[in-house]
């Protein structure tokens, strides 16, 4: 399925999750006080409770006691900004967002605490983001991350910065791919 499609299907379906352990969009979400007092503590997430916003929450078991918090911040014209938390029912008081890597032409790559228009595939384990730098999607990026023991590996990132028509999120270059190591 093209970009083009997904970012129209995720206006319809909100951040639906695919299948498994998922909570989909539209269903309750219970989020641990402890996920949601941070989460309201970010001056930033001010949107947080506007009933679309609920519906764009997504929730779902990574690994035996720990599940991931996908919460919607804030949004723009065509952007729902997220941000990532990853609960462990063992260490309650650790909780912190997860911080993912992030590159642009201006400041190359750099740390950032958020993920634009995220999914979460349960069937893949794989967490994935379309980060238009306009509407028209004709640049941005889509990083790829998959929980690994207890941090998130990038294992692809694709990018395109020149909004200038020629490429849409389909035909964006992968300047980033995991290889993993050999033994």
């Amino acid at each position: 399925m093209n970009w083009t499609l997904r970012f129209s299907t995720f206006f319809l379906l909100a951040g639906t999750a695919l299948a498994g352990a998922a909570v989909a969009a539209g269903q309750p979400v219970a989020i641990p006080e402890p996920v949601d007092k941070l989460h309201r503590a970010d001056k930033e997430c001010r949107d947080y409770d506007a009933s679309h916003m609920k519906d764009a929450r997504i929730t779902a078991e990574l690994a035996k006691g720990q599940t991931l918090y996908l919460l919607p911040c804030f949004t723009g014209a065509y952007n729902v900004i997220y941000r990532v938390y990853v609960f462990e029912k063992r260490y309650p008081d650790e909780l912190k967002r997860s911080v993912f890597a992030g590159f642009s032409d201006v400041a190359g790559w750099y740390g950032k605490d958020h993920l634009i228009n995220a999914q979460f595939d349960p069937k893949t384990g794989t967490l994935s983001a379309l980060e238009m730098g306009r509407g028209l999607g004709d640049c941005g990026s889509i990083p790829k991350f998959q929980w690994s023991d207890y941090r998130w590996r990038m294992i692809e990132y694709r990018y395109w910065g020149k909004c200038d028509g020629t490429h849409m999120p389909e035909d964006w270059p992968v300047i980033y791919r995991f290889k993993k190591p050999e033994k």
